[in-house]
């Protein structure tokens, strides 16, 4: 009886070990699914198409592309992805849909820029959608005020008339006002840097002769 028992005993554990080790699997594999179907494997997201550049020194000049800048996604605080952009400033990446974004573009020695993306749509609208946009940063400056950039410069959105993605009209509309008077001091800073560059040469031009 007592071997009996026994080997009823290891059976017993045997059984129940397996069924362990097949939850604890099952469990595994739900955690896959749940995470791989939070990225864009999917077939519904909003691919983001970057053009990334630097801005221009003054009003004259043209914005020049942007190479290596660093593009990091958050959900909330916490980063959800990063890229990078091209030698010729370009980026692209997909957001899954249903979720709040925001974006951060950045690179060592130059101010970063924010804007937000809402990647919401009817239950009934659900499929692959696609949104440009256009982006500068310049590099730090002295003395210029750039608490305005701290908020999103933009923000975007499903717009439910035009069934597809586009900015905040009212949004952009109010924060540009705050970005021109930004601009503004930009371009002027940069003027008096280079007067006083220019002044530099002459004189040192004038002690060489």
């Amino acid at each position: 009886m007592n071997l009996q028992r026994k080997i009823l005993f290891v059976l017993i554990i045997g059984v129940f070990t397996c069924f362990l080790f097949s939850f604890s699997n099952r469990d595994h594999s739900s955690y896959n699914e749940i995470t791989s179907s939070d990225t864009t494997k999917n077939a519904f997201y909003l691919e983001l198409k970057g053009n990334v550049r630097q801005s221009k020194v003054s009003e004259k000049d043209e914005s020049k592309a942007l190479d290596s800048a660093l593009i990091t996604i958050y959900t909330g605080d916490i980063p959800f992805s990063e890229t990078w952009t091209n030698k010729k400033g370009k980026c692209s990446f997909k957001l899954p849909l249903g979720k709040q974004f925001r974006i951060e573009v950045s690179k060592s020695g130059f101010v970063s820029k924010l804007f937000d993306v809402d990647t919401k749509v009817p239950s009934d609208k659900k499929d692959s959608y696609s949104f440009s946009f256009d982006i500068d940063i310049f590099e730090e400056i002295p003395k210029l005020d750039v608490s305005v950039l701290k908020k999103p410069i933009a923000k975007v959105s499903y717009n439910l008339i035009l069934e597809q993605f586009a900015y905040d009209i009212s949004y952009t509309s109010k924060i540009n006002l705050e970005l021109k008077k930004m601009y503004k001091n930009y371009y002027l800073l940069q003027k008096i840097e280079s007067d006083s560059v220019a002044k530099a040469d002459l004189k040192i031009k004038g002690s060489e002769k």
